[in-house]
């Protein structure tokens, strides 16, 4: 999706600012799916699938792939996004965030048309949503009316649907849409199958990850096999409920080692390209209903907070576990402090309360430092309810490289929790002892890792704290770590850096 105001197509739909009272006559077509039913069915409209020698040619391709304009009543655009044809007689495929009517900014759902792939999109018809899943940000939107207001009879080229759960690692995409950036004619993009994401609640490949770069305007365009059949479908980093762009940076890293992540810290860059596809495997529900003719029900709870109301203040994250696995009933498998060269999964858990569904969040993966984009959920729509316990995991079947692996948690874009785990090399577990010599008591205490961007969380917890004379032993896995430690003013008491903690050892707090 591009940004708001986006110039997509605008000559073309301002020049049809006339024809404003078409939003009479498209509520009159109705809102919610309606009972026209599609004629046209993947299954009954395309030729069987093709070997890879016979598929269609990228020109081909591109005539299955449309823009999508949010429109006011005037005809102006408000943002753009693509979608992909699934009939012949109008149903697309698309982001839910393109389509997102919660928002309530635009009046009318433009449709411009690909002919040639050398020439900007031809708006050509209006259209309404049949079915949407925010949880998944996947919708299915059906044309109603051509630009005149009569009801529409399109003739479209529907893409054939592949098997999501086919793909694997290196195997060839191709993305088609409307690029933000680059023109305004459709865009071709090629690359391979990166990786995949797991998703609690969702499903073990809730994301296929890429390594193809694809602008914002692609979000909701089509992601194809070699065999020209549509596997997924691009989804936008930062695309979130009341982006007003795309972003590409987040505040999740204590850059300036204050103890606090905030807007005084540098931004960590996530993207400002698409890299996840939500497999089309999760949008057949959508696309069975929508040709049914029946109300989509989601197995996710619907519920947004759009206008931002949702207040954070309260949600806390504790508990944090590392395993090597997940049990069929989202249990850590094995508890570990530390896991071995070669492992293949690394699983990070814990409690939460005063979360909302609906709300967007992100678990955030630092390998060594650096942010890996392939196993991270970016811009989620949160589904686990108010309170209880989540997990999310990183796998290499490959195995993963050694280090230490740092796992952020972040809701409505705040830095909420931050935990991590040493892959490979010796790190039994030692005693450090924290001598509280001064005045006032400790009431915070940071231990994190040298090679960690965040302080992580406090070791005391919401309620503990170290009287002076007293002495707090902390069992540590073996390394180099960073302490930092604030009285009940959250004034410094001590901060220091690169301990040698190896072998265990003592801090004498004064």
């Amino acid at each position: 999706m591009t940004a708001r105001r986006a110039r997509f197509a605008a000559p073309l739909f301002a020049a049809l600012a006339t024809l404003a009272a078409l939003t009479v006559a498209l509520a009159a077509c109705g809102g919610g799916g309606g009972d026209e039913q599609p004629t046209t069915t993947p299954d009954d409209a395309a030729a069987p699938t093709p070997t890879v020698a016979e598929a269609p040619a990228i020109a081909d391709l591109a005539q299955s792939v449309v823009q999508i304009v949010a429109l006011e009543a005037d005809f102006q655009p408000v943002w753009t996004g693509s979608g992909t044809v699934i009939t012949g007689d109008g149903l697309i495929l698309t982001n839910a965030h393109v389509v997102d009517d919660r928002l309530d900014e635009y009046d009318l759902l433009g449709v411009a048309i690909t002919d040639r792939t050398d020439q900007p999109p031809e708006p050509a018809f209006l259209a309404e949503i049949t079915a949407v899943d925010y949880a998944l940000d996947l919708a299915v939107i059906r044309i109603v009316t051509d630009l005149d207001g009569n009801a529409a009879s399109p003739s479209l080229r529907p893409i054939r649907l592949g098997d999501s759960e086919q793909v694997e690692l290196g195997d060839t995409i191709r993305i088609l849409g409307f690029p933000g950036i680059g023109g305004e004619t459709i865009t071709f993009t090629e690359g391979a199958i990166s990786g995949f994401t797991a998703q609690r609640a969702v499903a073990d490949r809730a994301w296929i990850k890429t390594d193809a770069t694809i602008s914002g305007g692609n979000s909701g365009g089509l992601a194809a096999n070699e065999a020209g059949e549509i596997i997924g479908v691009p989804t936008i980093v930062g695309s979130g409920q009341g982006s007003e762009s795309i972003v590409d940076c987040r505040f999740v890293v204590d850059t300036n080692r204050d103890g606090s992540v905030d807007g005084s810290d540098d931004c960590v860059p996530v993207g400002g390209f698409i890299n996840g596809l939500r497999p089309i495997a999760l949008a057949l529900p959508l696309i069975d209903a929508a040709q049914a003719g029946q109300t989509y029900v989601s197995s996710f709870a619907q519920e947004s907070d759009p206008a931002g109301t949702f207040d954070a203040e309260d949600i806390d994250f504790d508990s944090f576990v590392f395993a090597d696995g997940v049990t069929e009933d989202d249990r850590p498998t094995n508890v570990v402090a530390s896991l071995p060269s070669g492992a293949t999964d690394v699983c990070a858990f814990w409690d939460y309360t005063s979360m909302a569904d609906g709300v967007s969040w992100e678990a955030l993966w630092f390998v060594n430092g650096e942010l890996n984009n392939a196993g991270s959920i970016i811009d989620a729509t949160w589904v686990g309810g108010e309170s209880g316990n989540w997990w999310v995991c990183l796998f290499n079947e490959q195995g993963l490289v050694d280090g230490f692996y740092e796992i952020v948690i972040s809701v409505e874009g705040d830095n909420e929790a931050a935990d991590g785990v040493f892959v490979g090399g010796d790190h039994e577990i030692v005693a450090f002892d924290l001598d509280v010599q001064t005045a006032v008591p400790a009431c915070f205490v940071f231990l994190s890792p040298s090679q960690a961007e965040n302080w992580g969380n406090d070791e005391l917890g919401a309620s503990e704290l170290i009287e002076p004379g007293d002495v707090r032993t902390f069992p540590l896995p073996a390394g180099v770590y960073d302490l930092l430690v604030l009285d009940c003013e959250a004034e410094t008491l001590a901060e220091e850096y690169e301990m040698d903690v190896t072998v265990g050892g003592t801090y004498t707090l004064r």
